[in-house]
């Protein structure tokens, strides 16, 4: 895997304006979506379930370097263990797995791979 250059990688992702819950982006390895709630998982194992939709945050993540794979996965490519082609699975490094759509594969080739 070769290493993806991410733009400010001290900025902040807010979780929750009411309780001001902040992680910093490069923390972040997976968003996992469901409706109108997303999951985040973190590099040190903990997770955040969000009252928005994953589209919410696709804007501003990508323009630092998240790759949206999937209608239900946003990865970090500085997190991707391996990839499994034959399956479309990224596998994290926090173990969690993301599948790559069958439109989106590109993006798997031309970023992960």
């Amino acid at each position: 895997m070769r290493k993806y250059q991410q733009k400010g990688n001290n900025s902040l992702l807010i979780l929750n304006h009411r309780t001001s819950k902040k992680v910093f982006i490069h923390e972040v390895v997976l968003l996992k979506g469901d409706i109108n709630y997303t999951t985040v998982f973190m590099d040190n194992g903990k997770k955040k379930v969000l009252a928005h939709s994953i589209k919410y945050y696709e804007e501003f993540l990508e323009t630092h370097g998240f790759l949206r794979v999937h209608r239900t996965f946003m990865v970090n490519p500085n997190h991707v263990k391996t990839y499994n082609q034959e399956e479309r699975k990224l596998t994290m490094t926090n173990g969690q797995q993301a599948v790559i759509s069958r439109r989106k594969e590109y993006i798997a080739k031309k970023f992960i791979a």
